[in-house]
């Protein structure tokens, strides 16, 4: 029984609801650069007294690794919020899924190695899926799809800093030992996240806007669902089947962003079934692409 795949799926669907709670503060008012503040606060406050607890981190010559890796996962943060700012979950989420092919192309890359025939498929497989969850809006709605296009760049440049995240923590991380490695990295992260400080909303105005509720359940769920994930990776390995259950959080965003529109606000409500129908087809689309990259 694989059991530690629970882990993957808790973060899948914890991923989907904390964006969701993140999307209606930001709806509400509230800084797109609050939530990605406080995320990345608490999980820097988590590794860091993982580290203390411990007393063992890697060695200050290779702190730069760490930093490195710290400022693009930084940076991913920065563009995932970003995707949510301009557009739907139901937009962003499974077009992030494409972060696994985007790994693949840069390990072939530094390795030299080309690639298979199967990731060709799977990156055309991903991007009719792409392009069927851009194709959601009318015609006649101009803002609506410079919205959705803005999403779908946004979440793209999200997956490329996250695809590097990966690559350089495989290779600079695990000979060095998650545990030693990632308290460095996060609280790093944590402190990069300070530039945001001059954006990032008061208690009292998220008060006013309604927003303090979301903002609070979002910081929470996000660093949590990163636990999972870093846990299931670095306790058990598997990392084949950690992802193809992680990538599964493509779905999750669409059916639950549709059923749950009306209670988190979210422009899915006024989507009629038709785009959201499309949606979903190029979220199973992504989700195949995925499938077919890791298994074949």
């Amino acid at each position: 029984m694989h059991l530690h795949l629970l882990f993957p799926l808790f973060s899948s669907v914890t991923f989907v609801f904390g964006m969701m709670y993140a999307s209606q503060a930001i709806r509400r008012g509230a800084s797109t650069w609050t939530g990605t503040f406080y995320g990345n606060l608490w999980l820097g406050i988590i590794w860091l007294i993982i580290g203390i607890s411990r007393w063992d981190v890697i060695a200050f010559a290779e702190w730069w690794k760490a930093v490195s890796v710290g400022l693009l996962f930084f940076s991913g943060q920065c563009f995932t919020y970003m995707a949510f700012r301009y557009g739907d979950v139901s937009v962003a989420t499974p077009i992030f899924g494409v972060k696994i092919l985007f790994v693949a192309g840069l390990t072939s890359l530094s390795t030299g190695h080309s690639l298979s025939t199967a990731i060709w498929i799977a990156a055309i497989v991903a991007t009719i899926g792409i392009i069927l969850i851009q194709y959601g809006g009318s015609a006649n709605q101009q803002t609506a799809k410079k919205s959705v296009l803005l999403t779908v760049v946004m979440a793209l440049m999200a997956a490329g800093c996250m695809s590097l995240f990966d690559v350089c923590l495989q290779r600079w991380g695990v000979p060095a030992g998650a545990l030693r490695f990632l308290p460095v990295l996060f609280v790093s992260a944590a402190i990069f996240s300070c530039v945001l400080l001059p954006w990032v909303d008061r208690v009292s105005r998220l008060k006013s806007i309604r927003a303090l509720r979301p903002i609070i359940i979002a910081t929470v769920l996000m660093p949590l669902q990163s636990m999972g994930m870093t846990i299931a990776l670095s306790q058990f390995g598997d990392a084949t089947r950690v992802n193809i259950v992680y990538a599964l959080r493509g779905l999750w965003a669409v059916v639950f962003a549709w059923l749950l529109a009306h209670s988190f606000e979210g422009d899915e409500r006024h989507a009629g079934r038709s785009i959201m129908l499309r949606r979903a087809t190029g979220a199973i689309l992504l989700t195949g692409s995925v499938i077919t990259a890791l298994v074949v």
